[in-house]
């Protein structure tokens, strides 16, 4: 009598879609809790913005008679350009926290090698967790601005608030890239998070500062380059050219993080 072992190629298939299904789930529930709370902290700013814009415009216009400042001003140099963007690159930066090199430092890793998936795979569904609610957050806090501005006697085009937003988010990737790859080259818990805080946000007030001259992917963010510089809305061309650069620069310092995961492996 003859026993024949075979592997089944669609259960082996199967199986490993629903340890992606629950490594994704996994990623979401530890991250969950600072989507959360970037997802209330920019709805604040958002409604306290807008609800507060039509006193702050009439102080303006009343100080400034020969110089009156449109609502569509008001909203891109305050949010998109300035407030919005720097809580949207803060949060951001927060949900890459976490990872392998972090549970090897606390000592909780064995359990996540012990799954039948390289490092790498295990750092590509952090990252795409990570990017999936960096844009969520960008476009839904974006999304808010023309809706709450109806409350506020105020009207903002919701194409330009669904354009920025993306933008926002789509540049801002280079952000998120950076914190992923600091994530995992320091273990310690606190590391990561103060390292990156501190460079994130010096980085970010020396260029709105002008102290730093010259190209930078925070006026790529809100478009700078690309808006009337009398209504500040969008027109013509989109920066293609300094989206590319971004997400050029993203995509190398993802492949590092990558190649520094997959060294551990060996």
């Amino acid at each position: 009598m003859e026993t024949a072992l075979t592997t089944d190629p669609f259960s082996r298939r199967e199986k490993i879609k629903s340890i992606w299904r629950a490594l994704a789930w996994r990623s979401w529930r530890e991250s969950r809790a600072r989507f959360a709370a970037a997802f209330v902290l920019l709805t604040a700013l958002v409604v306290y913005g807008v609800v507060t814009a039509p006193g702050y415009i009439a102080r303006h216009n009343a100080h400034f008679l020969d110089k009156p400042l449109p609502y569509s001003v008001y909203v891109w140099s305050g949010f998109f350009h300035y407030a919005l963007q720097g809580l949207w690159v803060l949060a951001a930066f927060v949900l890459t926290f976490g990872g392998l090199a972090r549970e090897t430092g606390a000592g909780t890793a064995p359990f996540t090698l012990g799954l039948p998936l390289r490092r790498s795979h295990l750092f590509l569904i952090r990252a795409g967790m990570a990017w999936a609610q960096s844009i969520a957050l960008g476009v839904g806090a974006a999304l808010l601005i023309p809706l709450v501005s109806r409350f506020a006697g105020e009207w903002y085009p919701l194409d330009q608030a669904v354009t920025f937003g993306a933008l926002m988010s789509s540049a801002g990737v280079v952000i998120l890239a950076l914190g992923l790859l600091l994530s995992e080259i320091f273990e310690g818990e606190f590391t990561t998070p103060v390292v990156g805080l501190c460079a994130v946000t010096t980085l970010f007030f020396s260029y709105k500062a002008h102290v730093v001259p010259g190209w930078n992917v925070f006026d790529v963010m809100s478009a700078a380059a690309c808006i009337n510089p009398e209504t500040q809305l969008l027109h013509g061309a989109m920066p293609w050219a300094g989206l590319a650069v971004c997400v050029c620069a993203s995509l190398l310092l993802l492949i590092c993080a990558t190649f520094l995961v997959q060294r551990r492996d060996a």
